[in-house]
């Protein structure tokens, strides 16, 4: 039995880590894989608030450097961000058994200080910066993922639930972060990267002490004398790792300028090296993790070409037709279109199809904020609309949005019975203070359709009703 998270097909696991698992999803509406990372939501009402509020942030960040959210889906216990798909591999993945050269480490380090700076203009920081959340791009680039995590402290408050590895002091310490202390993550990551191994890690174990009290090994004293690293990028990396926040860099801005004059000193033919470096440790894309795809020409529109035996006048007319010209079957299937769409035009757009929908479920939070005149009928007002939109006049059934009945029938006359629904829609409103999901589902038959859309519950009238229509419209694709 297939599994999804809401309209995303769940293919496979990708990771289970302490923060949650990352899932390969596919997105049958836009016909393309998405990454599912779904998190256990807090108990207590203000620390899931703060969740939801810290992933709407990360959901705004766009930038080539950093892997882009799609879209939130919330349940009673769980989040899900449903994110760009990066084939490829993680840093961590290649770290296992590639020592990467200086390029590769400056590409790196170019692409991540990037991500920090949208993310610091943004007022984001991702305080779990280590080689599993940066990913490397099939085309060689870096990306960053996995903004955003939190967990909550006794008191009620949330602090970030960072890993040991992308520890800075005051991170461990409790004390507030800021940009800095991402700085000092991505001088362990770059440490890492150059020497082979964490400056605070030994045997898997953080050094407590010496994070907090002391200072990584010199790189020139792990690297030896014959090793070339460039003396400024051994020094900024020791400055990203200093324990006291104000001796690290302050801006984004000085850590770039220092990258680009040290990639502007690396060999032409040294470019790229990060996606030759590592091929070898890019995860199988397997066949099963997208539907077969067969040429569109074979598809439901494709016909024999031998002729039907057995066949009467009519059947092997049909075939003819199908073995002529592309001129003489084009003329004769618009003439006979032509007549045929004079003939049917009224029945089509003339004849109401037959809908229903239930009443709607709505969930808000206390102290949820919507436009004044949002109501109950005015959602059924606009759902009924951008159906219409879809498949023309409606004739709805049922008690919620029904239409009023057009013919007065006496006692002695039987009323026809209702004709059976070919569509029916359900509508689920869930906001919390600033923020609201849309559920919308269609069910036609033995089959069921769903669209969501995100939005802020304060948003203008008219952002509603162009969510509302476009979650509408994607329901029928």
């Amino acid at each position: 039995m297939e599994n999804y998270v809401g309209p995303y097909r769940v293919l496979r696991l990708i990771n289970r880590g302490g923060q949650g698992s990352v899932y390969l999803g596919f997105d049958e509406r836009l016909q393309r894989k998405v990454a599912i990372k779904i998190h256990d939501l807090p108990g207590q009402r203000p620390q899931r608030r703060a969740l939801l509020r810290e992933a709407r942030l990360v959901a705004r960040l766009e930038s080539p450097k950093i892997v882009k959210v799609y879209d939130v889906i919330e349940s009673a216990s769980h989040l899900a961000m449903v994110m760009e798909y990066v084939p490829g591999c993680s840093l961590r993945e290649l770290l296992v058994d590639v020592r990467p050269s200086v390029a590769s480490t400056l590409t790196v380090a170019v692409d991540i200080a990037g991500a920090l700076a949208i993310a610091r203009q943004n007022h984001v920081l991702h305080g779990d910066l280590k080689p599993g959340n940066v990913l490397i791009a099939e085309n060689g680039r870096a990306k960053l993922t996995d903004f955003g995590i939190s967990r909550p402290l006794a008191d009620g408050s949330l602090a970030r639930a960072g890993s040991p590895a992308a520890m800075s002091p005051e991170q461990y310490s409790g004390v507030p972060m800021d940009t800095r202390s991402d700085f000092f993550s991505l001088g362990a990551v770059l440490y890492h990267m150059l020497t082979g191994e964490h400056p605070f890690m030994h045997d898997g174990v953080l050094n407590v002490a010496q994070l907090l009290g002391g200072s990584a090994r010199p790189m020139r004293d792990v690297l030896g004398q014959d090793t070339e690293v460039p003396e400024a990028l051994m020094d900024l990396v020791e400055q990203m790792l200093s324990n006291d926040p104000d001796k690290r860099p302050r801006h984004t801005r000085y850590i770039r300028q220092v990258l680009r004059s040290l990639t502007r000193d690396v060999p032409l033919a040294a470019t790229n090296t990060l996606r030759r470096e590592s091929r070898p440790c890019f995860r199988p894309e397997l066949p099963e993790d997208m539907p077969v795809l067969v040429p569109r020409e074979l598809g439901r529109d494709a016909r024999s070409r031998l002729p039907p035996a057995g066949s009467g006048k009519l059947a092997r007319v049909a075939h003819w037709l199908r073995g002529t010209g592309r001129p003489l079957r084009a003329a004769v299937a618009t003439a006979a279109l032509t007549v045929l769409a004079l003939a049917s035009w009224h029945a089509v757009y003339n004849t109401p199809t037959p809908v229903t929908f239930s009443a709607p479920v709505l969930h808000y939070d206390h102290g949820t904020q919507l436009p004044d005149a949002f109501s109950v009928n005015w959602l059924i007002d606009e759902l009924k609309l951008a159906v219409a939109a879809q498949v023309g006049p409606l004739h709805v059934l049922g008690s919620v949005g029904a239409d009023a009945p057009a013919v007065v029938y006496s006692s002695t006359v039987r009323r026809p019975s209702p004709p059976d629904p070919r569509h029916s829609f359900g509508l689920a409103l869930r906001c919390v203070p600033r923020f609201c999901v849309l559920d919308l589902r269609r069910t036609q038959g033995s089959s069921q359709y769903s669209s969501q859309a995100v939005l802020l519950s304060n948003a203008p009238f008219e952002e509603w009703r162009s969510a509302l229509h476009g979650a509408a419209a994607a329901l029928f694709f």
